[in-house]
């Protein structure tokens, strides 16, 4: 799973890369905390289970990026680790994951708000056997 930052101006992004579809959006989940946190937790002691459908990857994308938000800012909720499955159904994509974290806490070294994961320059693609992305958050 790679994860790496992505210039652009005025917003924060990232490029993730992994060998399945499922690592891409696990790997999405480390680039939200890198965003967000300088110390963000490795796993969790509460988990919480998502379920999330969309007619295209690219959605299905943004959709989990922001649940993930709403659940850190508003909920308090801060998921370390993510187990994902990601199935092909008749008129889109279905996600469903297990979510480990803890509650909101200093020690993570909060840097900020992130109101929402855009469509904005958004790719989700599989190329030489990997699947790639790339996602601009708007801070």
């Amino acid at each position: 799973m790679v994860v790496k930052p992505l210039d652009h101006t005025a917003d924060v992004g990232f490029l993730l890369e992994a060998e399945s579809l499922e690592g891409l959006f696990e790997a999405a989940l480390k680039g939200l905390l890198q965003v967000m946190f300088l110390f963000p937790p490795e796993g969790g002691s509460r988990r919480r289970r998502l379920s999330l459908q969309a007619e295209d990857l690219e959605t299905l994308l943004v959709r989990f990026l922001n649940e993930l938000i709403y659940l850190i800012q508003t909920k308090g909720f801060v998921p370390g680790k993510a187990r994902v499955r990601v199935q092909k159904e008749a008129g889109g994509y279905r996600l469903t994951a297990t979510l480990w974290g803890e509650p909101f806490q200093e020690s993570f070294g909060f840097q900020g708000e992130v109101k929402s994961a855009t469509f904005h320059g958004l790719q989700v693609s599989r190329e030489n056997g990997a699947w790639k992305a790339q996602v601009i958050l708007d801070v």
